[in-house]
């Protein structure tokens, strides 16, 4: 239920107005006398007070997307913010500018209101068992976005509370091209969210695979070299930002149907930040064996590196015209050979694929992780040699991670320059325009 301003104020945590996020004057109208509020956005809530830095707000709210910020918008523009106090939504004013930069600040963290007065609902265009994807235009400018709609409000509503403000939180985090974008969140109805993300035109690494498979097509070497830079860009700055993904598949990667330079990883819903993990989580076929194999008492953790073997079998699947590395009639059959780690090289070879790719590919199906390439040191292959050097300035503000245990093959290949759009070679392929993933993991991605 939505908390009103002025309940349980005193259970609130104290204020620390050494982490301002960003603050602002703004103005209270009343019938005799309008009063001015100094409004602070800190990391954990938002404060009005008659004075700067106020030790005694009159108004604070908790950031968590249980809470509500309403807003009043004129010809496209913010004119004023509202707060629940007493059970009576209370407005407050200022210029344009400081609202949207307030906006901003505190997008994601809390859920706004009105969404039908920002953004125009269209066609759905995904649908899992307890969310739904629609493609939305945003009123002011008519630009495209999407927005996954779920519900908190299932067997157990406080674990999909936390996993969905886990996915919010872990996405907001992250800043880059190959990573899907969230704007901000509304909330529909009492367990009813609405996640405004960009709008992808393309479709999911799945569909690709898949078509190759049915047409017996195989990619050009120098296209998946392409792809597979852009996707370990990406993985760079999720394991930099102390992120691991989890869930690395075909299913959670988007490709433009442009150019295999544009990717985007998506599905961040098994995904922790900053913690030790020992539990055991992935989809069968893809899990890396320090996971799949991991024992009940086990007290070593396992890192990102467990995102790389992920990637590696996607890579794999991407050399063999579709056929995974790891194969069965049923679940249990692919989660059985996942355990066992016996890859059969020669799916791959027979197509006389580069040196430098299969040593790449062994190097992230390393089944020790202490010899598995980290993704930064795999966009240092030879592998990548015809293609602009990524260096680590590329990555500003984000710490270099080296592993001392790693073994390159450091020959180099003459590279394939006659690349071909190998998109359009494909029959039958149709655009997909996001990925949804149920709320519930267990529905997805199998817990084992």
């Amino acid at each position: 239920m939505n908390q009103s301003v002025g309940e349980n104020q005193q259970s609130l945590p104290s204020i620390n107005y050494g982490n301002v996020k960003y603050s602002f004057k703004c103005l209270r109208r009343h019938l005799f006398k309008d009063k001015v509020y100094h409004v602070h956005a800190l990391h954990n809530m938002i404060t009005l007070g008659e004075h700067f830095n106020d030790p005694n707000p009159k108004y604070k709210l908790e950031l968590n997307l249980k809470n509500t910020v309403y807003w009043k918008q004129e010809n496209g523009q913010n004119k004023a913010f509202g707060i629940k106090y007493k059970k009576n939504v209370k407005y407050f004013e200022a210029s344009s500018e400081q609202l949207t930069k307030f906006r901003q600040a505190i997008s994601c963290l809390i859920g706004f209101h009105s969404l039908d007065e920002h953004y125009k609902l269209e066609k759905v265009i995904g649908q899992g068992s307890f969310s739904k994807v629609h493609k939305v235009h945003r009123l002011h400018d008519d630009k495209a976005f999407a927005m996954k709609q779920v519900s908190s409000k299932q067997k157990n509503d406080k674990e999909n509370m936390q996993l969905l403000e886990n996915e919010i939180g872990i996405l907001h985090s992250l800043n880059n091209e190959s990573i899907l974008k969230i704007f901000e969140v509304f909330r529909i109805e009492e367990h009813q969210y609405g996640i405004i993300v960009e709008f992808v035109d393309g479709i999911c690494l799945a569909t690709l695979i898949e078509q190759l498979k049915k047409h017996q097509n195989k990619l050009k070497e120098y296209d998946i070299k392409i792809m597979l830079q852009a996707i370990l860009k990406a993985m760079v700055i999720i394991h930099q930002e102390q992120v691991i993904h989890r869930d690395i598949k075909p299913q959670n990667i988007m490709i433009s149907l442009s150019s295999f330079r544009n990717v985007k990883i998506i599905d961040f819903g098994l995904s922790i930040k900053n913690q030790l993990q020992y539990n055991r989580c992935g989809t069968p076929g893809y899990m890396a064996p320090e996971i799949v194999n991991m024992k009940k008492d086990q007290q070593k953790a396992w890192t990102s590196l467990c995102d790389i073997f992920s990637l590696g079998v996607v890579f794999f699947k991407l050399l063999s015209k579709g056929i995974s590395c790891f194969q069965g009639q049923t679940s249990d059959q692919v989660l059985a050979n996942n355990k066992k780690c016996q890859i059969d090289w020669s799916i791959v070879q027979q197509y006389n694929y580069s040196k430098n790719c299969i040593s790449l590919l062994k190097a992230m199906l390393a089944k020790d992780p202490d010899e598995r390439i980290t993704a930064y040191q795999a966009l240092q292959h030879p592998f990548f040699a015809d293609l602009p050097p990524v260096l680590a300035t590329d990555f500003a503000g984000n710490s270099m991670t080296f592993k001392s245990k790693c073994i390159i093959n450091q020959t180099i290949d003459k590279p394939n320059l006659d690349s071909i759009n190998t998109l359009n070679d494909l029959s039958g392929l149709q655009k997909q325009q996001i990925y949804v993933r149920d709320l519930k993991p267990s529905r997805i991605s199998r817990r084992v």
